[in-house]
């Protein structure tokens, strides 16, 4: 059995699956005192937890994502307070609103990214597409892309993410994160001035008399982490699945309507953005095992998703034809991701415009890909040659 006292943060971001593997044969929940948080770690009670904002409440004492994103958001409280934080952006990413306006925005920013790859040999797809796709069409769907550019969204989310993410209190995590928190408020204030981009966030019948920017502004810096986490490293996730499974490649290409399967197997074989904290209340029990109140828990949805007990003993294998339950990756309950839809259309379009302008891209044999985060998580490069 493994020796939880003994696991650091270092050891989670190397590679947390083997040690949630563990943790699942342990118990429902174990502590993990690196990060003083209880561990959920079956799907069955991550199910559970997300769905029962009673027992385990997203507004949580102590918590980094409340730090760093400069107060509650949509994503760290619950019931109405959370609607009315989350309804302001549900014009831009509701799924209908996806469909009318992103894919052609998609189509253009993934070309427009490829064709400066057209005369190399060699690309790093991480920095050279999927970030920069990410960032842009982001940028676009909020419309802030006259104040901000790759560079500026690629610092933000570093800031924010080390910040979301830092549950030992590191004071350089927290002084990342404050930088970059400073910047974005510096720069998209103006933007809510009437008749700005963003003035529509709060001109609705949800946002407050006293300071309706302030109450917004933590729910806008989570949209902007999650915008890049899921979409860019998810589908730097996916690219590397299929190209490092040859067979399953073919099958997609052969198939091209395999390519959503391919999105929904890679964002389960490891999930962009993989714990969700919550606090624990009187009462709270997980797979019926009591859990101390007063205490921080994450629900570990990339444990859940590899959980042999819902996938199968291959839970550990990249698998497209693989049956089984929906994978946990966007969450499931009152906080399931908003831009659910907003990163599905944009991996699948990303990844099929990438094979078909480059029908012999590979893995770079010569440079190994190593993916490295617990919070966050993917490749951290992912070099290919692309004739």
């Amino acid at each position: 059995m493994i020796d939880v006292g003994s696991i650091s943060v270092t050891d989670l971001e190397q590679d947390p699956y083997p040690i949630y593997r563990e943790l699942r044969a342990m118990a429902p929940a174990v502590y993990m005192p690196c990060l003083d948080v209880w561990m959920i770690v079956r799907y069955a009670g991550v199910d559970e937890a997300s769905k029962n904002s009673d027992a385990f409440p997203a507004h949580v004492e102590r918590s980094p994502t409340d730090r760093a994103l400069g107060g509650v958001s949509m994503m760290t409280t619950d019931g109405e307070p959370a609607k009315q934080r989350r309804r302001p952006f549900d014009p831009t990413f509701r799924p209908r609103a996806v469909e009318a306006r992103m894919p052609a925005i998609f189509d253009r920013v993934s070309n427009e990214l490829l064709d400066g790859l057209e005369q190399r040999e060699s690309a790093e797809l991480v920095s050279e597409f999927f970030e920069p796709l990410s960032l842009l069409t982001l940028a676009y769907a909020l419309e802030i892309d006259d104040v901000v550019d790759v560079p500026t969204l690629r610092r933000w989310f570093s800031g924010l993410a080390a910040g979301v993410s830092n549950y030992e209190d590191d004071p350089a995590k927290i002084a990342l994160c404050d930088a970059a928190s400073d910047e974005i408020e510096v720069l998209l204030r103006p933007k809510f001035d009437r008749g700005g981009s963003l003035a529509h966030l709060i001109e609705g019948p949800d946002a407050p008399d006293d300071d309706p920017i302030s109450w917004i502004m933590p729910s806008l810096k989570l949209v902007l982490l999650g915008g890049l986490q899921e979409p860019a490293h998810g589908g730097a996730t996916v690219a590397y699945c299929l190209l490092a499974n040859q067979s399953q490649l073919g099958m997609v290409r052969s198939s091209p309507e395999l390519m959503a399967a391919a999105v929904e197997e890679g964002l389960r074989w490891t999930a962009p953005i993989g714990n969700l904290l919550r606090g624990i209340n009187p009462g709270a029990r997980v797979e019926e095992m009591p859990l101390p109140e007063g205490e921080r828990a994450v629900i570990v949805v990339s444990s859940a998703n590899r959980d042999e007990e819902a996938f199968g003993s291959d839970a550990d294998v990249f698998d497209i034809t693989r049956q089984g339950p929906q994978h946990m990756s966007f969450a499931t309950g009152p906080h399931y991701c908003i831009g659910h839809h907003f990163a599905r259309v944009q991996l699948r379009m990303a990844i099929s415009r990438l094979l078909e302008r480059f029908p012999d891209v590979r893995l770079d044999p010569e440079r190994e890909v190593v993916f490295w985060g617990h919070e966050y998580r993917s490749p951290t490069e992912l070099h290919v040659d692309l004739r």
